[in-house]
């Protein structure tokens, strides 16, 4: 339940920034926020909902810019939810 509620929110505010905010955004993150913020983008692209996916995938281009191939490898083999 309360996992539900993270990812819900987490896609409000996800879905709800600009395109052309979304790189300075991602840059002022760290590596394990942007593992973290990839699990809730992977997670978006389970649940999609309307006009979601093409959002998801410029946070997915702009996170995999500045966390490279390892980012999306500790995401796929991380056994925790996110």
């Amino acid at each position: 339940m309360f996992q539900d509620n993270a990812l819900n929110l987490t896609m409000r505010v996800l879905l709800a920034i600009k395109s052309s905010q979304i790189e300075d955004a991602v840059n002022t993150l760290d590596r394990d926020q942007v593992d973290v913020l990839m699990k809730y983008v992977y997670r978006g692209f389970e649940t999609p909902s309307e006009g979601s996916s093409g959002h998801l995938l410029v946070w997915h281009e702009k996170a995999y810019a500045v966390g490279g191939v390892g980012s999306i490898m500790r995401v796929l083999t991380d056994t925790k939810k996110a």
